[in-house]
Formats: C-alpha cells, sequence, structure tokens
C-alpha cells in the first residue's frame, strides 16, 4: 500500500486534474472560435462552483453540518462540481468520470479527511441543484463543436 504521504499527494491533485479538464472543454471551444459554447462552458462550471462555495459559506455561518455531528466537504462538493460537468460535456466517458469519483471519495475515508456520512451529505444537498443545473444548461454547452473528434 503506498504510503499516507503519496496518497494524500494524490488526493490533493483530484480536484484540481479534473478542473483543468473542465477548463481543457471550455478552451476546446474558445480555439474553435464558438464563443457562445465556450461561454455556456464556461457560465455552467462557474455557476456549479459558486453552489459548492455558496453551500460552504452558508455551513460556516449557520454550523449546519455540525448540528449533526458532520463535516461539510469542500472538496467532496467542488469534485462532485467537476465530475457532474464532465459527464455533461464528455458524456462518452461517464462512467470513467463517476468511478474517479468514488475512487476518490473512497480515498479521502482512507486518508480520514471525510467520512462516508460527511461525503454523502454532501453530495445529498449540493447535488439536486448541481444536476439540475447541467441537465438545464448542458445543451447548449455542448452544441457545436465537439469535444472529441470522432
Amino acid at each position: 500500500m503506498p504510503s499516507y504521504e503519496t496518497l494524500a499527494a494524490i488526493a490533493n491533485a483530484y480536484t484540481p486534474t479534473i478542473g483543468l479538464l473542465w477548463l481543457a472543454c471550455v478552451l476546446r471551444a474558445a480555439f474553435a472560435q464558438d464563443w457562445p459554447v465556450a461561454a455556456w462552458r464556461l457560465a455552467l462550471g462557474l455557476a456549479c462552483v459558486a453552489i459548492c462555495y455558496a453551500m460552504m459559506f452558508a455551513d460556516k455561518a449557520l454550523a449546519l453540518w455540525p448540528a449533526f455531528g458532520l463535516d461539510y466537504s469542500t472538496h467532496a462538493a467542488v469534485s462532485f462540481a467537476f465530475v457532474a460537468l464532465l459527464c455533461t460535456l464528455l458524456p462518452r466517458a461517464r462512467w470513467v468520470w463517476i468511478g474517479s469519483l468514488v475512487a476518490y471519495a473512497g480515498l479521502m475515508m482512507i486518508q480520514r479527511y471525510h467520512s462516508l456520512a460527511d461525503i454523502l451529505s454532501t453530495a445529498a444537498v449540493i447535488g439536486p441543484p448541481i444536476v439540475a443545473l447541467c441537465l438545464r444548461v448542458g445543451r447548449r454547452a455542448r452544441v457545436a463543436t465537439p469535444i472529441v473528434a470522432a
């Protein structure tokens, strides 16, 4: 089994890596000069991440998760948001994105960053608005330029 430090480095790299993949989707449309699609991809991603941080601030102000003996997982929330974005923008690899998120959740538990209850409660709260947003806006963010060549 890899050392705690090695696993920590992997965990710390996960969210930035999938965030960069979302940014690559934005840039792909921008380089193709498909400005409306690039703008929708950027706006969708920023809105999803804003939901995560708005809930984090609400939790800090109101102590929502601690009231139930839990901890809001900003890392899990932002990772969920980026995976939802990648599932929307790159749907052919949907199971890869979902599998990576499940593996990341397992890694967070192995490292004792968060409990399963922390992760699931975070996903249960931020998941519905993010999924609804991706379903509603996703079509506009996918039209025109294909992200992956057929």
